[in-house]
């Protein structure tokens, strides 16, 4: 054979053969980025990373020498990147090429090289500022106040009361919320009336910025101790997400726009069987009972609270005594007063149980049975005079006044 011949016959052999057979083989790419301190991995690239990086497990032949300078990354509109290491994960014939590049300012596919032979290609994906907020969500934002010691939501409290607001939401996004780190999360406080703003920045925890979703809460350093309206504006990068209302009222105020809405007796069974009724069943069939009254606020979203009494009407009594005083928290929705119950040779002495606030009565609940009701000829009727009125009698006569009615439509 012509030497010539054979130098080129070796040359082919090595070169290219080594490439297609006993060449470096890529397992896997991956690629992830760092921002304070955070490594995202799989995700979009925000325009504030810090660094991304680009993963390579090979497979190298021994016959291939193990050197990171053969190897490169190409970008479109970046000088080719050098490896920064090349480790043999341990226990394994694989070995671990790792990348660091520069953010990129669009998205692009990135190419593995060695020594100018592709070995990889992955798409690097890029999110840029207007995407991110554009995407984000601000959900279920909620005012607190904190009166005495409660936590509790609402949009109307009582001013002299409060000891402390907090305003709290949930951040979801398609993507991590580390890119929230340099756009300035903060809620404003303030007074329709005016005055000093409060500017509370919402800073969220690592874990929190590393996942899709968050909760965030913040508290200011002063809380409204006057009357008004405050409102409470998340802003993100000088974008208003979510703006609430709370308003601040007086106590009169409040006591004004408590109501009883509705009554029940609960009562014990001889057996021991306890029941809620309407009406005081008949003292021979119970052990004990006694009242329950469902207290709420005429005001949206009232949170605050009250010194309530419950007194019972007892015959030939100059006072009517008192069998409760607590304080309650009334909201707009029904908040259950109940002083317990009563043996029923006690019950026998009772002709009604009231609710007072302030030595103003709120609601009574009777325990007579209710009478029979006497029309009179202008269609009206007359109620018994010693039987107290109650929110449970005036709901059983429409009831029943419903039913007539409907009998006399049906004939």
């Amino acid at each position: 054979m012509w030497p010539w011949i054979k130098r080129w016959r070796d040359w082919a052999m090595h070169d290219l053969w080594s490439v297609h057979r006993i060449g470096p083989q890529p397992q896997a790419l991956h690629y992830s980025y760092e921002k304070a301190g955070l490594t995202i991995p799989d995700q979009p690239i925000p325009w504030n990373a810090e660094v991304v990086l680009v993963e390579a497990l090979l497979r190298l032949p021994t016959s291939v020498a193990r050197r990171k300078a053969d190897f490169q990354l190409h970008f479109p509109g970046t000088t080719p990147t050098a490896a920064e290491s090349l480790r043999r994960i341990e226990g394994d014939d694989r070995y671990r090429l790792i990348f660091r590049l520069p953010t990129p300012t669009q998205a692009g596919a990135a190419e593995v090289v060695w020594r100018n032979h592709r070995l990889g290609q992955l798409t690097l994906p890029f999110l840029s500022k207007d995407e991110f907020l554009d995407r984000l969500r601000l959900q279920m934002p909620t005012l607190f106040v904190r009166l005495e010691g409660h936590n509790i939501a609402c949009q109307t409290f009582v001013a002299t009361q409060c000891r402390g607001l907090m305003a709290s939401a949930v951040l979801t996004s398609p993507t991590s919320l580390v890119p929230l780190l340099d756009l300035g999360l903060q809620v404003e406080f303030r007074s329709e009336r005016g005055g000093n703003v409060q500017m509370v920045p919402a800073q969220p925890s690592s874990s929190q910025l590393a996942d899709r979703q968050a909760l965030i809460a913040v508290v200011p350093k002063r809380f409204p101790r006057r009357m008004g309206t405050w409102l409470a504006t998340w802003y993100l990068a000088d974008r208003p997400l979510a703006t609430q209302r709370v308003r601040a009222i007086s106590i009169r105020h409040f006591h004004r726009s408590l109501r009883v809405s509705d009554t029940r007796f609960v009562a014990q069974s001889l057996k021991g069987k306890v029941s809620v009724s309407r009406q005081m069943p008949p003292l021979e069939e119970v052990a004990r009972a006694g009242p329950c009254f469902l207290v709420s606020s005429s005001e949206p979203g009232m949170a605050g609270l009250c010194r309530l009494q419950v007194r019972v009407q007892v015959a030939g009594a100059v006072q009517s005594p008192v069998v409760l005083e607590q304080e309650a928290m009334i909201t707009d929705g029904p908040t259950v007063v109940a002083p317990g119950t009563l043996d029923a040779t006690e019950l026998a002495q009772v002709n009604a149980f009231e609710l007072q606030l302030k030595g103003s009565t709120l609601g009574t609940l009777s325990t007579s049975p209710i009478p029979v009701a006497t029309f009179t000829g202008e269609g009206g009727f007359k109620a018994s005079a010693d039987f107290a009125w109650s929110a449970a009698a005036d709901e059983e006569l429409t009831e029943r006044l419903s039913r007539l009615l409907e009998d006399r439509g049906n004939k």
